[in-house]
């Protein structure tokens, strides 16, 4: 999960991404006693990603509703490698 960002777009259409984080992981890690990051990253549970996605979006300083509610305002979050570009715009005009 470190050395990666994740990108949450809202439902409202909003997107945001940023750094998973020591922080963030640890307040992961709090929230999922006995799960390791292995056997999340090879079958995630929503509850779990959406977990992930709040704690990404605090830490960086992103308001976000509380947790109970934070669930409803997600539409897809998405695993981003460090230093990945995103494909250049080829539509032309």
């Amino acid at each position: 999960m470190i050395g990666m960002d994740l990108k949450v777009i809202m439902v409202d259409g909003a997107e945001h991404t940023a750094p998973i984080t020591y922080a963030v992981a640890c307040a992961w890690e709090d929230q999922h006693p006995g799960v390791s990051v292995g056997s999340f990253l090879k079958d995630p549970k929503f509850k779990q990603l959406a977990y992930l996605a709040y704690e990404t979006l605090r830490k960086s300083k992103i308001t976000v509703k509380v947790w109970p509610q934070f669930i409803e305002t997600v539409a897809d979050v998405e695993f981003v490698p460090k230093g990945r570009q995103e494909p250049p715009d080829t539509t032309s005009t």
